[in-house]
């Protein structure tokens, strides 16, 4: 899909009725530690859940670089439901730092977007990580090498 290149976030959300309007929530991650701004405008693109390919497909993040070596760990289905995290606890992953989060730990994004918390790293490292914790939205990890 052409849109991957300016994707800035991708999350499960379901449609809700609320005072004759539908809505969507957005995880508060993808505002505090995400690409988005609260008041900005942003064009958005709905697709039933499990319908969309994983963007690891693609083979590398935003930055170019490669998120899923071969060597590596990888989900098994290697098509994950858009519903359930795009990384599994125990998986390993090589990944760049992009930014720092509020507790100081590094940042890193796993296609279309996943944040992956990775403490004692710094933007610009390009290291080897252990997923320690998956959520819907976000991860722990911990480094396991340098790349």
């Amino acid at each position: 899909m052409e849109f991957l290149d300016s994707l800035l976030c991708m999350f499960t959300s379901r449609v809700k009725s609320r005072n004759g309007s539908y809505t969507l929530e957005i995880p508060e991650q993808e505002i505090d530690v995400g690409s988005l701004e609260e008041g900005k405008r942003y064009k958005v693109a709905l697709f039933e859940a499990g319908e969309v390919g994983s963007a690891e497909d693609t083979g590398s993040n935003a930055s170019g670089f490669t998120s899923q070596p071969s060597g590596t760990q990888q989900r098994p289905d290697k098509s994950p439901e858009l519903d359930q995290p795009p990384v599994d606890e125990g998986e390993i992953r090589e990944v760049e730092i992009e930014d720092i989060g509020e507790k100081g730990d590094g940042i890193a994004r796993i296609p279309p977007g996943y944040v992956v918390f990775v403490e004692k790293t710094s933007p610009g490292d390009r290291v080897r990580i252990k997923i320690t914790e998956a959520r819907d939205n976000f991860a722990f990890a911990e480094v396991v090498g340098q790349v």
